[in-house]
């Protein structure tokens, strides 16, 4: 095994021996491939619209999203907001299909609206996100 598939293996998922074992030279090469990708580049879910939101999310604000999982709290500048958070996690899984299949990662990806359905559908408020992935400089 790779010695860096070792340390993420052991170090980051505290993965056992005899699962190390399981793992194919495909998908150590494969998720390797993926770790490098996922660096490069960035998500970014900006608020563009918000309506009665109990969280305070404001339009302009923003989720940064780094290593295709990890929210960036230095850099993002929006509350964290349950309701939000799970279409956010889908977007985030098309990016991870994106690095893993070797798809454009750039290409647009639909924005998306927080679980609250607002007024009109018998909830409070809704929030609206532009979302954009983004290759970092390197």
């Amino acid at each position: 095994m790779d010695m860096r598939m070792k340390q993420i293996a052991v170090g980051l998922l505290k993965m056992s021996e005899e699962d190390m074992a399981k793992i194919t030279p495909e998908q150590e090469t494969e998720f390797l491939n993926a770790v490098n990708m996922m660096g490069k580049y960035r998500m970014e879910a900006e608020v563009v619209s918000s309506k009665y939101c109990f969280a305070g999310l404001k339009e302009g604000q923003k989720y940064v999203i780094d290593q295709g999982h990890a929210i960036n709290t230095d850099e993002s500048t929006a509350p964290i907001c349950v309701a939000a958070l799970p279409a956010l996690a889908q977007r985030t899984y098309t990016m991870m299909d994106r690095i893993y299949n070797g798809n454009k990662l750039d290409a647009p990806i639909p924005g998306f609206r927080c679980s609250d359905p607002g007024l009109g559908l018998n909830g409070l408020g809704t929030v609206e996100f532009k979302v954009t992935i983004t290759k970092v400089d390197e």
